[in-house]
């Protein structure tokens, strides 16, 4: 019997130690953004939802080491060609190239990445052609601005929730 108490407590003990994932954060503009050719960093006006990630215009603060999904939309109402560029830290370390959607009005890019904690992220767009960012919400046919981040591994701080 006593051995079957002290198995039970170690498999407590295992399950108390898993990683916990959560970390998220849905961005979103309120206003229209010229993308230049030069390549133009997306700020961010309003917040979506959120749970652990800090952000501030365009820098978006990582909560905890780990691995994470980032997935970015945007409405740009052109047939235009579009790179997406994940920034770390002041430095490119990603690119992608946009995902046009079926009318072309607007593309998307998805990054996955392992993130060390305090990582500062932007993401920066390189159109082929000078164009405005249209403002349009969740659900919408060409959802704009729209960016998703979520925490797929690491550790989370309990002590935050």
């Amino acid at each position: 019997m006593l051995n079957a108490i002290v198995q039970n407590e170690l498999k407590i003990a295992d399950i108390e130690s898993a990683e916990e994932v959560g970390a998220v954060l849905t961005l979103t503009r309120t206003a229209t953004q010229a993308i230049t050719t030069a390549g133009t960093t997306i700020v961010w006006q309003s917040e979506i939802r959120g749970y652990q990630i800090e952000w501030s215009g365009s820098d978006i603060t990582i909560p905890a080491t780990g691995w994470y999904h980032l997935s970015v939309a945007l409405g740009h109402g052109a047939l235009n060609d579009m790179v997406y560029r994940l920034n770390v830290n002041g430095t490119v370390v990603q690119i992608a190239p946009g995902i046009g959607d079926v009318n072309r009005a607007g593309s998307s890019a998805h990054f996955m990445r392992h993130f060390t904690e305090d990582d500062v992220v932007q993401i920066n767009v390189l159109p082929s052609a000078n164009v405005n960012i249209t403002v349009s919400e969740e659900g919408n046919a060409v959802e704009s601005p729209i960016l998703n981040i979520v925490q797929l591994s690491g550790e989370v701080d309990v002590d935050d929730v």
